[in-house]
């Protein structure tokens, strides 16, 4: 996958995908509306500070999410972060997860006060998936 700057280099052709479909004119404007708000959410990630290449992910994972979901629900699901579910042995991510928004997900919640161990075992997975070459280079 090609990093790059900003996350509407998908935004853009997802809608203009969305608007020439054949699909019905209801899945096209619960698409157009799924991708209309997790554009806000990558646009509130970014005012955070958050590197354009997880914003990237985010929006290239979402944007194909959306492509083939069909139901409101299912846009209310996949467009909104999607925390794993705690089994007692460990987090198993949701239907929706995706692994860059999660890992912001749990940088935000570490500002708020510190993770217990699981959730700081869970962060650090998901810091060396997604950002293997930092990780290595910070010896993690």
């Amino acid at each position: 996958m090609p990093v790059e700057d900003d996350y509407m280099m998908v935004i853009i052709p997802c809608i203009a995908e969305i608007a020439a479909s054949d699909t019905p004119e209801r899945v096209k404007k619960l698409r157009l509306g799924a991708v209309s708000e997790l554009q806000r959410y990558l646009h509130y990630y970014r005012q955070l500070g958050y590197m354009p290449k997880l914003l990237y992910a985010i929006a290239d994972r979402k944007c194909r999410m959306i492509a083939s979901a069909t139901t409101k629900a299912e846009m209310q699901k996949l467009v909104r972060p999607n925390c794993p579910h705690y089994d007692g042995a460990g987090f198993i991510p949701a239907a929706y997860n995706v692994p860059e928004e999660e890992l912001i997900c749990w940088s935000e919640t570490s500002l708020k006060g510190p993770l217990t161990a699981e959730g700081f075992q869970r962060y650090m997975e998901l810091f060396k998936l997604v950002l293997p070459e930092e990780s290595r280079r910070l010896a993690l």
